[in-house]
């Protein structure tokens, strides 16, 4: 989604998706999720529990669990502190150089034989599709073999909420229908099998294709073989062309500055890594001038630092890379992220902190592990951050366990350990729901002091979005693992346009009217474990149309910044209004909402 913004774009998704592996089945917890983040800026991102708010955060923030993966989309973080690199040409950088160039020159004699390299590429996936499946044949069996799985799984979930004493005839029933369907499953796995048997056996048999592919592939590699052995210019290395060469002394010194920063074994590996890549490369021939490829060629091992210039009178190569965090796969990558430049502020301040070590040395650890400084500079350091979050007498309390803490001093101080690297993103992640009433009054307004005298990006994640009225500039409503609704504050709570955002809006306890229940949205949200079809809200939604239970809705643009994934945007779908509890909403939030003073500290009701 593309909004007109004058603000720097500091973080930008681009249809990311992250699945879960769940005891051997695979959970879709977000999913093609784009999203630009600006400096300086208010995000609030809600949805009821489940909807993919956490985990959308924590996977631009490093913390993803153990059996959490992004198959697809792009993170890309862009801050110029760490996006910057430059490299000291030390004797020990030198001869990583020397290695990185010696290695693509001798791997761009390949680059002559390319056009017969891919012809006989041609022929070995002739050969192999000739005796196993295409694609086409794989992903029709894989269709069928999804679509009786998730039959079965549909089945097993419906068993689970029979009662055994009242349903035991349609228990019955469920368990025999689960049989059949594994059967079901069973026989396409088996005719699968078959399929490919047949295939391999019929190739096996017809000698004379099997003999011309061979004879085809031995053309090809002799031609090869005479002109990788031709050379191109006599005198330079291999043979090569002057262009050559300086295109691969510009990689070379890539790769020097993509690698430098690791350990001695961390650099081995790369470079091996790195010398296969670029070996496949240059023998398909591949264009090393394209930015894209050369992204993709780095990502074997590390991700790509572009070369920007060379200084010689200080012996210093400067570099700049494009940070994808979704490409990230080293902790000491993400320690460069992680606490220093995104932080994060959790809901419950006691199981944040280690109620063994001092309030004063839990922020100091921070400091002295993501900032180089002394440890006396990193007492003034953490002193300053507990004055700046309202710690009175920081120097009598430096030394204090958290349990002498109270619970609105504890998230105080768990904020100083996230603001004490000065991070330029603060995620708070429901930061209020564990305080009363009156002390998350005072939390929301120091976190709102604190981005405006520090200027960082605040990202709010919360149900609550009575707190969202308050700190927010700009709203993300999940849904099932999608953005559905995307827009400034005003206008996601003042002309809402998804249902799901309409049934958020309407749960507002300020909307009650004594005697009547407050409102709650029916039904439950979907299986992130089932593949979800149409729009995923449409099974709880009155509003729903026949096209939503068959087809997903795209992102339709209310305005420049206002966006909304649901049918009832088409200019074909019928005219619908909001519901008319919250029709005039910014009238009935005013009467009873409670409001933030810009003076000072207190609560209207």
């Amino acid at each position: 989604m593309s909004e007109k913004n004058d603000k720097k774009v500091l973080l930008s998704l681009k249809d990311v998706e992250v699945k879960f592996n769940v005891r051997g089945r695979i959970l879709t917890a977000i999913r093609n999720v784009s999203l630009d983040i600006y400096e300086n800026e208010s995000l609030a991102i809600v949805g009821e529990s489940g909807s993919g708010k956490s985990v959308l955060t924590k996977t631009f923030a490093g913390m993803l669990d153990s059996n959490g993966f992004i198959p697809q989309g792009k993170i890309i973080f862009s801050d110029d502190e760490i996006s910057k690199t430059d490299v000291k040409l030390t004797d020990k950088n030198k001869k990583i150089f020397a290695e990185a160039k010696e290695m693509l020159n001798r791997h761009s004699v390949l680059e002559r034989g390319a056009k017969e390299f891919c012809e006989i590429e041609k022929i070995n996936e002739k050969i192999k599709y000739a005796k196993a499946l295409t694609p086409k044949e794989e992903a029709d069996f894989s269709e069928r073999i999804k679509k009786a799985d998730d039959a079965i799984v549909d089945q097993n979930n419906y068993l689970w909420t029979l009662d055994k004493k009242v349903d035991a005839a349609e228990i019955k029933t469920v368990t025999e229908k689960v049989k059949e369907l594994t059967k079901k499953k069973e026989e396409i796995e088996a005719e699968k099998k078959e399929f490919i048997r047949k295939k391999a056996d019929d190739f096996a048999k017809n000698t004379e294709l099997n003999t011309q592919y061979q004879n085809e592939i031995k053309a090809f590699e002799e031609l090869r073989k005479e002109k990788i052995a031709k050379t191109d210019k006599e005198g330079n290395p291999n043979g090569l062309s002057d262009a050559v060469l300086a295109r691969n002394e510009k990689i070379a010194y890539e790769i020097l500055l993509s690698i430098a920063r690791y350990p001695k074994r961390s650099q081995r590996t790369f470079m091996t890594k790195l010398d296969k890549a670029f070996e496949a490369a240059m023998s398909k021939g591949e264009d090393l001038t394209d930015p894209d490829v050369l992204n993709r060629i780095f990502e074997v091992g590390t991700f790509r630092v572009e070369f920007r210039e060379l200084d010689e009178a200080n012996n210093v190569v400067h570099g700049y890379t494009i940070i994808d965090c979704s490409k990230i796969t080293l902790e000491r990558d993400w320690e460069q992220i992680r606490g220093c430049r995104i932080a994060t502020v959790f809901q419950d301040p006691m199981t944040s902190l280690n109620p063994v070590i001092t309030i004063g040395k839990q922020i100091m650890t921070v400091i002295l592990k993501h900032q180089k400084c002394s440890t006396e500079e990193a007492r003034r350091r953490t002193l300053d951050i507990m004055e700046k979050v309202g710690i009175p007498d920081p120097e009598s309390r430096f030394d204090d366990y958290p349990f002498e803490y109270s619970g609105g001093m504890r998230q105080r101080i768990v904020i100083a350990i996230a603001l004490s690297c000065q991070p330029k993103i603060l995620i708070c992640d429901e930061p209020t729901t564990a305080l009363d009433v009156t002390i998350q009054a005072q939390i929301i307004r120091l976190i709102k002091d604190l981005q405006k005298e520090l200027g960082f990006t605040t990202i709010y994640i919360t149900h609550d979005l009575g707190v969202v009225a308050n700190v927010a500039e700009r709203v993300a409503v999940l849904y099932a693992g999608q953005i559905v609704e995307l827009g400034t504050v005003e206008e996601v709570f003042y002309d809402p346009r998804h249902p799901y955002t309409w049934s958020l809006l309407s749960s507002l306890p300020q909307l009650s009217e004594k005697g009547k229940d407050l409102f709650s949205i029916p039904g439950t949200p979907p299986s992130l474990y089932n593949k979800i079809k149409g729009d995923a809200f449409a099974p709880r939604s009155k509003y729903a149309m026949a096209i939503d239970l068959e087809e997903e809705p795209p992102m339709f643009q209310v305005s420049d910044t206002h966006f909304a994934k649901t049918w009832l945007l088409d200019p074909r779908a019928p005219k619908v209004e909001k519901p008319e509890n919250i029709q005039n909403l910014h009238e009935k939030i005013k009467k009873t909402h409670v409001e933030f003073d810009e003076e000072e500290e207190v609560i209207h009701e």
